[in-house]
């Protein structure tokens, strides 16, 4: 059995908790039952996943939340799991591939593509997230996905009993975070992140906080209320200036991801945050990643997929990619909160510690905070009623200093875009142009994105989503050299 995380630190207790479920079963001679583990699946932590080799039989189970991604080719007979596309090794990039990721990107938000299995190198599929996967003889897939967590019976479910909950999930949290002698905190002020600080700091825990000020009107109450959570937990503040850190700012730490990936957009800020965590030798950055995703969302009903690709972003070609991936991508299968698919996407995790060697640290990625939300979810449909984080004020309350329980609310970033597509016009465009060859081969119009651009950068009211998705798919290709058709192999 081999048991992954990025949490090294954290990952002696997670894997005892995993193995001392009674759903995890052994035989005679100390092996893993591997028929028993889509029932075990449902206990392993959401950033997590376990690798199990038994017989002639290899299971793969991937939590919902799984920070690091993961594929698997078929090779004479031989499986091959790996946490890295060889992308730079013997093999060659699939057109489809990289549409199927780019569609994926633009109607999923910045989640990693979970309906569809195609990747950007050819014969390597993705490993689905909250999924057992088993390999017969490496030569049979079949795929179970994993069920819901409900740990009560729904009719007796009630304020103290979610309340109760959320209080021993962050209790366990804090525990797991003992250790910890020298954190970051991205201080925004709002309920998540302040809990998540609040909850990991202690007396040898040398905690500093970071936060993002804007000029603009519309954040006139947001550096007040970080000043004062900074303040409350007796933790110096350091602040950024919003405008060196707008969306689509580069950096000089640009990540190769195996593929295409919204995070980009926002890389200056993730690098300039761990970058400070590393000078002052931080093995953590506390956020809130998640909060809104679990308490302030349903997590009984599925996510939305609104969104359609426009049309003339790409060729006849490419456009019958586009329809097959939105069959696979609106299959309500894929759609389901209550598996842990939708907290976040934490692949900027794995680009954090390989670059600056720290963790990216949230409560709401942890399984026992995921299953009190889902008891928050189940209770306020009996009522017929929204999720919110009025659960969090009453549990938590204590945790929380006044200036953020009368907060007049969490400002909406929407102006910080427009403005980015102002400033970043220059650079969109040259983007687009830098790898325009490479692009059009696949099927996607840089004439088209460069269109887009011109039009956002005017504050037109025009979507960006299909933009955001070009961009990633752009900045994938650069990142990796691949600024012209011949710079890498092609699969037929």
């Amino acid at each position: 059995m081999f048991y992954l995380s990025l949490l090294e630190d954290e990952i002696d207790r997670r894997y005892q908790t995993f193995l001392a479920r009674p759903e995890v079963t052994f035989d005679r001679i100390g092996r893993v039952e591997t028929q028993d583990l889509q029932t075990a699946a449902s206990w392993l932590e959401l950033t997590d996943a376990l690798i199990v080799w038994c017989h002639d039989t290899v299971v793969v189970v991937r939590g919902g939340g799984c920070s690091f991604p993961m594929y698997w080719k078929l090779e004479d007979a031989c499986l091959y799991v790996s946490t890295r596309l060889p992308i730079q090794e013997a093999g060659a990039l699939s057109r489809s591939g990289l549409i199927t990721s780019m569609v994926s990107v633009c109607l999923q938000g910045s989640y990693e593509p979970n309906a569809c299995t195609e990747t950007s190198m050819d014969a390597w599929r993705r490993l689905r997230r909250a999924t057992v996967t088993y390999f017969f003889s490496a030569e049979r897939l079949v795929e179970h996905q994993v069920d819901p967590i409900i740990l009560y019976d729904t009719s007796a479910i009630d304020e103290e009993l979610v309340s109760n909950n959320v209080e021993k999930a962050f209790d366990a949290y804090a525990a797991s975070q003992s250790h910890v002698t020298s954190s970051v905190l991205e201080l925004s002020g709002g309920f998540d992140s302040t809990l998540a600080g609040a909850a990991a700091l202690h007396e040898q825990n040398s905690m500093r906080g970071i936060s993002v000020e804007f000029p603009y009107y519309e954040f006139r109450f947001e550096s007040d209320v970080q000043r004062a959570v900074a303040s409350d937990f007796g933790i110096e503040r350091v602040t950024l200036y919003g405008e060196q850190l707008l969306p689509y700012t580069t950096c000089g730490n640009m990540p190769q991801f195996d593929e295409p990936a919204v995070f980009v957009t926002g890389i200056r800020h993730a690098d300039q945050v761990a970058s400070f965590a590393k000078k002052c030798n931080a093995t953590r950055i506390y956020t809130g990643h998640g909060g809104d995703q679990l308490f302030s969302t349903d997590l009984i009903s599925d996510e939305r997929v609104a969104h359609t690709p426009d049309r003339k972003l790409y060729s006849r070609m490419a456009w019958k990619t586009v329809k097959k991936s939105l069959r696979n991508i609106k299959n309500p299968a894929w759609h389901r909160r209550s598996t842990g698919c939708f907290v976040n996407d934490a692949r900027q995790d794995v680009w954090a510690k390989e670059s600056y060697g720290v963790n990216m640290r949230t409560p709401f990625a942890d399984l026992a905070v995921f299953q009190a939300a889902l008891l928050w979810s189940e209770l306020n449909n009996s009522r017929g009623m929204n999720p919110d984080k009025s659960m969090l004020a009453y549990s938590l309350g204590e945790m929380l200093p006044n200036a953020v329980k009368e907060r007049r609310g969490k400002v909406a970033y929407d102006g910080v875009w427009m403005r980015a597509y102002t400033a970043q016009h220059e650079h969109l465009v040259n983007t687009f142009d830098r790898c325009a060859e490479v692009l059009d081969y696949i099927g996607v119009s840089s004439v088209w994105l460069r269109r887009r651009a011109d039009a956002l950068a005017e504050w037109k009211t025009e979507s960006d989503r299909d933009l955001l998705a070009g961009y990633s798919l752009a900045t994938w290709l650069i990142t990796w050299g691949i600024e012209n058709v011949r710079d890498v192999a092609w699969a037929e």
